[in-house]
């Protein structure tokens, strides 16, 4: 399966929400009511599991969360180093 529709399963299991429309442009912080601290935490932690990645807390930014692709771009970093 592919990365970006493995983080969409993600985000839509966490957050009980439908992804199936997100593209790379789809904002998340700031117009996701959902998605607050505790989920973000939560996604984080899931997308380790899923990815088999451990994600380190220093380089982790606000920005990473901004859209869909940011967050996409993210995690596809550590799977391609």
């Amino acid at each position: 399966m592919e990365y970006n529709q493995q983080l969409k399963d993600v985000l839509s299991e966490i957050l009980n929400i439908d992804t199936s429309n997100f593209m790379h442009s789809t904002k998340l912080l700031g117009e996701l009511s959902e998605l607050d601290s505790m989920s973000i935490v939560l996604v984080l932690i899931e997308i380790e599991k899923r990815f088999s990645l451990e994600i380190d807390i220093a380089d982790l930014e606000a920005k990473h969360f901004e859209t869909f692709g940011n967050l996409a771009s993210f995690i596809k970093n550590p799977l391609t180093v």
